[in-house]
């Protein structure tokens, strides 16, 4: 491809003639006669070219929002000004300029676009002169021009009081029916007021064991980032989804569903509780599991919905579906997410599997830098336009496929319609009482597919439980059981965090029903997703009812005792942390055993702490990492061991002299063999702290000189690259060659 330069970059209203500078496929550059930018390192799938489209000014501030209006101009937003701007986009195989004009009334600072109802909506965080929320604004006299500035929402965007910034208020979407707008709040958004919610407004942190308290009290606790659908109006607000972390973006597919691309906590990196950036597939109700530090959930726990795609470390910035596009079928389909610090543009090639998708990643662009902070589709030529910025120069692209497959549009999926709707029809249920709630989702509770069984009990857990508990205590399919106790249990209390003053306890004959229910359930004959599945019920039980009595107690020692350890390491966890809970004696001595063989392995569901598109992360306290998705076993180690040791912190039982000084050396070595982001050091020494509080006092002076010696933190500290920086592993340099796609699991399904 031959390289063209850019004569003249002229002002923004300017209408000079001028070729696009295209991406050289021989050395991954891009270069402006203007100087204002030199792209390097750049690589592009097959068959597609890029061109620059225009480079933004300084003076216009850096773009992050886009939308399309109703004359199919694109509008941006300042991410740092109070500015928005409308471009009129040349139409490809043309060299007219980009014509950029602002809109007429001062607004911003906003990172949400939206054009809907005749008006544009636009959501504000940073401005120095208006007040975070969303904003409605419109041409009142129809002269084209903006002038009147309505507030339909005002929020306040951080949960410990300060301004807004990256985690507070995000983008906005019109819903696919055409009727309402939906919005994403970010995890320091503080929780707005809502006039209906299908999420059951019951959440809690739900953990069993006390997880590690870091960040205080106020910060990440449920519900996290939600996503909110509203009225044109802004009259009726309804909380759709929640437990996010930060999702900057949402997009709707050609069927109808809700995705986003959530980030990850990355001082957290190295840690058994990290969550790498992944694609989630959001539907009606649910919890995605995001809690602080280590009280964030597993994905496989069965009140938890969203993972179809683990992509790894990163910053999700924008995405859209190449709906529209002149594509392949396989592009049109697919997710394109925007990863800002890394500067990759993924395509997400995203599958049907029953009523909810499973995921594929590849590079689609990658650039250094490329600060890429959102794309969307020209559906007038089919093209793609890409923006850099936040933080950054901001670049305009368009991107067009040159290769010989059909470009012909695609459909909606066929095959899973039916299993779509069977859980769209349970989740009209959510957000009201109604008497036909209960039997249509009872039939759905043992259903083999984990979204409608979600769906199933959200609906449940909206209705009058007195009309349902004896059904979910009497209930012998074991799944089904399972589904329902967890659900009894969830209406039946609130957990510690959440319980205020009114909070009166559940009778204790409900929660020994309930476990006797769980306890009938002969967990030799059922899935390892059930077993997982109801540990986790039981688990619910105690958080949000209490412990249960001494002979109770007695008896799921004995039964959970006999069970640890297995060959895997989930339910390994599980067990290792009811048996802690329960306080066995046995806890200590096979906890710590398994700390000594750990990593265990198979594992079951993909392990959440690796890159599942092929870049383990690098590990300083054993093996090195492989790529290709190959395991990582100097890292599952350590965060195996860790895991554990969080757990035997809180445990008061059960310790020998041997096993209490085998412990206190191992966060001594953990100091010098192993390695993690900003809060690794933190979490270590909370850990050994509680540890030293809970050792019997007859060990005490034989440990004094374990007590006393510091724990010397000697390895490298993780760090996240600047924006547009090459990720360890990613691709860089080199021919431009399209990737390979490497399929990622879904979240626990079945038997493995």
């Amino acid at each position: 491809m031959k390289k063209l330069y850019l004569a003249l970059f002229a002002t923004a209203a300017a209408t000079a003639v001028y070729a696009y500078p295209e991406l050289n496929v021989a050395d991954g550059s891009i270069e402006s006669a203007d100087g204002l930018f030199v792209g390097r390192e750049f690589t592009l799938a097959k068959d597609f070219k890029m061109e620059l489209l225009y480079n933004v000014p300084a003076s216009e501030g850096q773009w992050v929002p886009m939308t399309w209006d109703n004359k199919h101009r694109l509008v941006v937003g300042s991410h740092n000004t109070d500015q928005v701007f409308r471009l009129t986009i040349p139409s490809v195989g043309t060299n007219d300029a980009v014509k950029v004009e602002s809109v007429g009334v001062p607004v911003g600072a906003n990172e949400g676009l939206l054009y809907a109802f005749d008006s544009l909506y636009m959501d504000v965080n940073r401005s120095t002169t208006m007040r975070p929320g969303i904003y409605r604004i419109t041409d009142t006299n129809k002269d084209d021009k903006y002038d009147k500035v309505s507030v339909i929402r005002n929020v306040q965007p951080n949960q410990t009081g300060g301004p807004g910034g990256d985690h507070g208020t995000h983008d906005l979407k019109l819903t696919p029916d055409g009727k309402r707008i939906s919005w994403v709040a970010g995890n320091e958004t503080r929780p707005t007021d809502w006039q209906s919610s299908r999420v059951p407004m019951i959440w809690g942190e739900d953990n069993l064991v006390m997880r590690l308290q870091q960040t205080g009290p106020g910060f990440n606790r449920a519900p996290s980032a939600y996503i909110t659908t509203f009225d044109p109006e802004g009259k009726d607000f309804e909380l759709y989804a929640m437990g996010m972390r930060n999702p900057v973006s949402h997009q709707y597919n050609k069927d109808g569903e809700m995705f986003v691309y959530d980030s990850d906590m990355e001082f957290d990196k190295s840690t058994p509780w990290y969550r790498p950036t992944n694609v989630q597939h959001i539907i009606s109700g649910s919890d995605a599991g995001w809690r602080d530090g280590s009280r964030k959930h597993p994905t496989y726990f069965l009140d938890y919905h969203g993972v179809i795609a683990s992509i790894g470390s990163g910053s999700p910035t924008g995405a859209v579906f190449g709906t529209g596009a002149k594509f392949p079928a396989r592009y049109q389909d697919a997710y394109f997410i925007c990863d800002w610090s890394y500067g990759n543009l993924w395509a997400v090639f995203i599958n049907p599997d029953g009523s909810s998708y499973k995921g594929e990643a590849m590079p689609f662009v990658s650039g250094s830098p490329f600060p890429v902070t959102g794309a969307l589709v020209n559906e007038v030529d089919g093209s793609l336009i890409v923006q850099t910025g936040a933080r950054a120069t901001t670049q305009l692209y368009r991107i067009t496929y040159t290769g010989k497959e059909s470009t012909a549009p695609t459909k909606p999926d066929a095959i899973y319609a039916a299993n779509r709707a069977t859980r769209k029809s349970l989740e009209a249920f959510h957000g009201k009482a109604d008497a036909k709630a209960v039997p249509a989702a009872w039939s759905y509770l043992d259903s083999e597919d984990r979204a409608t069984r979600f769906a199933a009990r959200t609906a449940l857990e909206w209705q009058d439980p007195k009309t349902w508990q004896d059904r979910a205590i009497a209930e012998m399919n074991p799944r089904a059981s399972i589904a329902a106790i967890a659900s009894l249990a969830r209406v039946s209390g609130r957990d510690e965090w959440f319980r205020g003053p009114d909070y009166k306890p559940t009778d204790p004959v409900l929660a020994a029903r309930m476990i006797a229910s769980l306890e009938r359930i002969d967990m030799e004959g059922i899935t390892y997703q059930d077993k997982l599945d109801l540990l986790r019920a039981l688990s619910l039980v105690f958080i949000r009812t209490g412990p249960p009595d001494e002979a109770t107690r007695q008896r799921l020692i004995a039964k959970f005792d006999r069970m640890l350890p297995t060959r895997m390491r989930e339910l390994n966890m599980d067990l290792a942390e009811m048996l802690v809970y329960l306080q066995a004696p046995s806890a200590a001595p096979k906890v710590m055993a398994l700390m000594r063989t750990a990593p265990s392995t198979p594992f079951y569901a993909i392990p959440e702490y690796i890159n599942a598109v092929g870049r383990p992360r690098a590990s300083a306290g054993g093996s090195p990492g492989s790529a290709g998705g190959k395991t990582n076993f100097g890292l599952l180690r350590q965060e195996e061991q860790i895991q554990y040791a969080e757990l035997l912190r809180t445990l008061k039982t059960g310790w020998t002299p041997e096993l209490s000084k085998e412990f206190l050396e191992w966060f001594v070595a953990v100091g010098k063999d192993y390695s993690g982001d900003n809060s690794f050091t933190a979490a270590i020494q909370i850990m050994r702290n509680d540890t030293i509080s809970q050792l019997p006092a007859a060990f005490k002076p034989a440990l004094q000189s374990l007590i006393d010696t510091p724990i010397a933190f000697t390895a490298a500290r993780g760090g996240r690259a600047g924006a547009g920086a090459p990720a360890a592993g990613g691709a860089r340099g080199g021919a431009v060659t399209p990737a390979t796609p490497v399929p990622v699991a879904p979240a626990a399904r079945g038997t493995p």
